[in-house]
């Protein structure tokens, strides 16, 4: 994801536009990246951080099964991704055109690395969802089995071997771009000396950008897509069949049963969301990809990717509404979790107003005796 409006200027030569056409891209990125960006940012933000505690005290309970708790380590790990997604894209509404930075400004190395950084973040928090979908269907569908591959401690090495495959998958787009010198400068007058970025040489090779783009299509979208459209469809069914399940079981399995279908629920909402925010921005990357460079539309290119990108970034930041929605248990905690700092903060209000009071009496009982404390002798 790169917001920056250079790239409207460094394309324009490519497919000319006209007046109107610029002030148009001009006006939505300000609106898409300016406003809306940060904003989503900042309450995916919050949000996740909610998710994560919430999920944790969860977690930390007696009253989960197994696969259970391994589902809500996964929510955990998936709510600290797309925290980080959030965090990492916030500086994205502040990137402008400009051409030249000094050595040591933050913006100058956010927009070499914001990418790769971006992309990592964007790929685990895609497989994070793969791999919970994938548990799911494993508990529902194939239970008996499900018990001997879901486990805590294979829970935490598929996040672990998740994370490697992100940084180790991306590695390449951090050589996308390099610093060199602006030439025919001379430093300021506060000594700095002006730089500014260019293609990195791997990134002008045409041969691997296509290549490593493709991969990045198969591997990180449609074998995603394909695995969450098999594993929601079977979950779909599963939640027919759990009215069936709930009458057949004892009421002493009615709260786990009850407990699992939400489960099921949210994480069918969450793979659905998925289709309609993520997958539009990858799968339209993958058809300006294959559509010849000298044939794409460069003003409806332009279009299409910053709505798809403000879709992506509001995928990332959504959850949280949708656990608050569908799982009544997180909306008990985060209620209670609300009330204690509610009564921490009154609590605390209280002993200031104590404390001040307590000084004010101290003062006043002072004066008292010391009547002549501020006559001139």
């Amino acid at each position: 994801m790169n917001c920056a409006l250079s790239e409207l200027d460094a394309n324009a030569s490519v497919t000319p536009l006209t007046a109107d056409q610029v002030r148009s891209l001009i006006q939505l990125h300000h609106y898409l990246y300016g406003v809306v960006l940060p904003t989503v940012c900042v309450l995916g933000f919050v949000g996740n951080i909610l998710n994560v505690i919430i999920f944790t005290k969860k977690k930390s309970s007696n009253m989960l099964d197994e696969v259970e708790y391994c589902t809500t380590i996964c929510l955990v790990a998936l709510a600290l991704s797309d925290m980080m997604f959030c965090i990492t894209t916030f500086p994205n509404a502040f990137m402008t055109n400009k051409q030249a930075y000094g050595r040591h400004e933050f913006m100058l190395y956010y927009n070499i690395y914001n990418t790769a950084v971006i992309s990592i973040f964007i790929l685990s928090s895609t497989l994070l969802t793969v791999l919970t979908a994938l548990m799911r269907y494993l508990a529902i569908c194939h239970p008996f089995r499900s018990r001997q591959l879901i486990s805590v401690r294979n829970s935490v090495m598929a996040i672990t071997i998740i994370a490697v495959i992100s940084v180790a998958f991306n590695l390449p787009t951090f050589w996308r771009k390099k610093i060199e010198p602006v030439p025919c400068s001379t430093p300021m007058d506060t000594g700095v000396e002006l730089v500014r970025t260019a293609d990195g040489e791997l990134f002008m090779n045409l041969r691997f950008v296509y290549a490593y783009k493709l991969l990045w299509a198969i591997f990180g979208n449609f074998i995603p897509l394909s695995i969450l459209m098999y594993c929601n469809v079977r979950l779909i069914k599963a939640l027919h069949q759990s009215k069936q399940l709930r009458l057949l079981h004892s009421r002493d399995n009615t709260s786990c049963l009850s407990a699992h279908r939400r489960i099921n629920i949210t994480l069918i909402t969450i793979i659905i969301f998925f289709f309609f925010l993520v997958a539009p921005s990858e799968i339209t990357k993958f058809v300006f990809l294959i559509i010849k460079e000298q044939h794409r539309d460069f003003f409806t290119y332009q279009m299409v990717s910053m709505v798809t990108n403000t879709l992506q970034c509001i995928n990332f930041s959504v959850n949280f509404i949708l656990y608050y929605v569908i799982i009544a248990p997180f909306r008990k905690t985060l209620h209670e979790f609300v009330c204690i700092l509610a009564r921490y903060r009154r609590h605390t209000d209280t002993h200031n107003s104590n404390s001040n009071s307590g000084k004010q009496q101290t003062v006043m009982l002072l004066s008292v005796k010391d009547p002549h404390h501020h006559c001139i002798a």
